[in-house]
Formats: C-alpha cells, sequence, structure tokens
C-alpha cells in the first residue's frame, strides 16, 4: 500500500509541477494598469490633439489586454513567456481621432517583442530599440 501511496504522490507531483511551470514564464507584475509616457522616447502630452493619454490593462492569467488609444476602446491579446511579449487580434472602436497619437501607439503596440519593469514603469521594445514607456495608475 504504501508503494502505491508514493507512486501516487509522485504522478501528482509531477502533474501539479507542470501545470505551474507554464505560469513561471508569465511575469504577474505587467497584470495591472498602465498609461502610455512616450512613444520611441518622445514624450506623450495632453494638448489639444490628446486628451486622453493611451492606456493598457494586462491581464496576464487571461492573455488579453484591454485599455484605449487615447480616443478608442482597445481589447486584444497578449502573449508572455519570460521577458518576451507580443500583442495580437487588436480591436478598436472606430471614433475618428484627432492627430496620429493613436495610429502611432498601435502601429508600435503590434512591433512589440520584449518588456522589462523598472521603477513602476513598463517598457516595450522591438529587439534592442525602445519603441513605448508606460507609467503603472493602478
Amino acid at each position: 500500500m504504501l508503494k502505491i501511496t508514493s507512486a501516487m504522490f509522485t504522478t501528482l507531483f509531477m502533474i501539479f509541477t507542470s501545470c505551474s511551470s507554464s505560469n513561471e514564464s508569465k511575469d504577474i507584475r505587467l497584470h495591472d494598469i498602465w498609461a502610455l509616457d512616450s512613444i520611441e522616447g518622445e514624450k506623450v502630452n495632453i494638448d489639444e490633439n490628446v486628451s486622453n493619454l493611451p492606456v493598457l490593462e494586462i491581464y496576464v492569467e487571461e492573455e488579453r489586454i484591454h485599455g484605449n488609444t487615447g480616443c478608442n476602446v482597445l481589447n486584444g491579446s497578449v502573449d508572455i513567456d519570460e521577458n518576451k511579449i507580443s500583442f495580437s487580434r487588436m480591436i478598436t472602436t472606430e471614433m475618428a481621432c484627432p492627430g496620429d497619437l493613436e495610429q502611432n501607439f498601435l502601429s508600435a503596440l503590434q512591433k512589440v517583442n520584449k518588456y522589462k519593469i523598472e521603477k513602476l514603469r513598463l517598457y516595450l521594445f522591438k529587439d534592442e530599440k525602445e519603441l513605448l514607456t508606460f507609467r503603472k495608475i493602478d
């Protein structure tokens, strides 16, 4: 009976360990609300063309994003693996927006493949080039 219990314990341990290993590569610090600070090093400020800063809410476990482009509502998918990140299946509402912030933001977001979090800031990169910088707002 002891051998059966030991074998069952080992099997259960392996199952739980393998299930949790996929979650280990997902950085829970990303699960937050982030407001855009800059695009390719250029600070984004609220002015006559920008009434709201783009905001991303990242749901790590659900592998999805929600937010806005500064003008339209945004939804999509996020894939996270260690320090790699990518956004896909992004859809937005279709209100006319002044300026080019929305287009620049969405274009940069589609190119992202890496990230780092430092001092309540989220940095999104295409390889080694910093594309977007966000600050934690939640």
